[in-house]
């Protein structure tokens, strides 16, 4: 078994990223792919949000916060969302103290989705619009829930999918890091199981305002055993129109 999953994932790393600042006249776009640990590995997206609001600062400042307490506090916290959740809470702190220093940072903040994998069990995670997607068994699936005005509008059946991603408020975004605390919002699923060949993928809003799920579901069919997947989907993004930054992350599990 192990040698026939070496086989179909020769050319393809377990892990990639790409990132391009698109025709936003500015990256605020970041991301984290952590070392992996004896404890698991982290990956995530942070989708600044503010323009000269400063969102790579805040995005930036997320991921040297996270990165900081994954490599160094980890073990000082009870539990996977113990960890994810307090750790949101420095980031938006330290982000929301900026403002508070400097006025032009006054309406800064960003988006935070993404997993945490250890073995074959994952947990998601996410604040904002950006997302969490699966491939497995030859079927895609959205891991996380935006929090958004236009994902309101669907719950409550006021709206189709096919409405949402059209929708004129498909980017007001209701919880991010930078808000007040006491309105900011963090999903965070309970562990879930991997098989060997599944896809987990962490996308900017760049990704998904571009391309509908039937897109990235044909993309991610074609590619996921090939090099190059993350490049491949921020670049068909791109040409679809990406208005925004773009970003993938991407982890395989091979079993």
């Amino acid at each position: 078994m192990f040698s026939t999953l070496k086989k179909i994932f020769i050319n393809a790393p377990q892990e990639e990223s790409f990132s391009i600042q698109g025709r936003k006249p500015a990256q605020e776009d970041s991301f984290f792919i952590s070392e992996k640990k004896d404890y698991g590995q982290l990956f995530f997206v942070a989708d600044g949000v503010g323009g000269h609001g400063h969102g790579d600062f805040a995005s930036q400042k997320t991921v040297e916060v996270f990165m900081n307490a994954f490599n160094n506090n980890f073990s000082t916290f009870k539990s996977v969302p113990d960890f994810i959740r307090v750790t949101a809470m420095v980031a938006a702190e330290n982000v929301i103290n900026k403002a508070l220093e400097d006025y032009s940072y006054k309406n800064c903040g960003t988006t935070l989705s993404g997993f945490f994998v250890s073995g074959d069990t994952y947990y998601t995670f996410n604040i904002g619009d950006s997302r969490v997607y699966l491939f497995s068994d030859g079927v895609l699936s959205r891991e996380t829930r935006d929090h958004s005005i236009v994902q309101e509008l669907l719950d409550s059946g006021q709206i189709t999918e096919d409405e949402a991603f059209k929708h004129p408020k498909r980017n007001i975004m209701t919880s991010a890091i930078g808000q007040d605390l006491s309105l900011m919002k963090i999903d965070i699923s309970s562990p879930r199981t991997l098989i060997a060949g599944d896809v987990l993928m962490a996308f900017s809003d760049g990704v998904h305002d571009a391309l509908t799920d039937n897109m990235i579901f044909s993309i991610v069919k074609e590619n996921k055993n090939a090099s190059g997947l993350a490049e491949k989907l921020v670049n068909s993004a791109f040409e679809a129109g990406g208005k925004d930054n773009i970003t993938a992350v991407i982890f395989r599990y091979l079993g």
